[in-house]
């Protein structure tokens, strides 16, 4: 694991500012909404109200319409209906990113398309469990325009539930969410 993270950290002092000097890498600060979320525990359904979360992703153009990325989003605490309890999750990712149009001299940039997949952890009040974490899946399309971005995302999170009371094993959230970001080159 030394070796690994030693390997990381090289990378990125000498390739990140050769990288940089070339504008290769975008940093983006994002707020999202989570537009209709529901949670699914071992198939009992539960609205939950519309969600904020804030979010940054860093991405490196390797090529010239696309790039790979990481990123962080915080879901922050959100009412599950008609229960009085909360949800609340991380998602840290990797993503990708594929230039589908671009726009020279118009006011759009670019449209493009977005995949993510990563880790999530969340902490939901009707489950009193110890380990909550799993995966995390989105994807969908959004519009650059200069500094500006706009995103629509299908998102889901599944976990995998041990150590609680209530007995569920399983756990989903799925959503539409829709992002809205500064986004800035270096």
């Amino acid at each position: 694991m030394k070796k690994f993270l030693a390997v990381v950290f090289l990378s990125v002092v000498f390739v990140l500012p050769a990288a940089a000097a070339e504008k290769k890498f975008d940093i983006v600060a994002k707020g999202g909404l989570y537009a209709s979320p529901y949670l699914n525990l071992n198939n009992n359904i539960f609205d939950v109200d519309l969600g904020y979360s804030l979010g940054a992703e860093l991405f490196w153009y390797k090529w010239e319409k696309t790039a790979l990325g990481l990123g962080v989003d915080h879901l922050f605490n959100t009412d599950i209906e008609n229960t009085g309890q909360k949800i609340s999750l991380t998602n840290a990712y990797l993503a990708l990113k594929y230039k589908w149009l671009t726009f020279e001299d118009k006011e759009i940039n670019s449209v493009y398309l977005l995949g993510q997949a990563g880790l999530s952890t969340a902490d939901i009040d009707l489950i009193d469990a110890k380990n909550l974490a799993g995966i995390c899946l989105g994807g969908g399309i959004g519009i650059e325009a200069n500094h500006l971005i706009v995103e629509v995302l299908y998102t889901l999170a599944n976990w995998v539930i041990t150590d609680n009371d209530a007995g569920y094993t399983r756990g989903f959230l799925y959503s539409l969410k829709l992002n809205l970001g500064v986004k800035f080159s270096i």
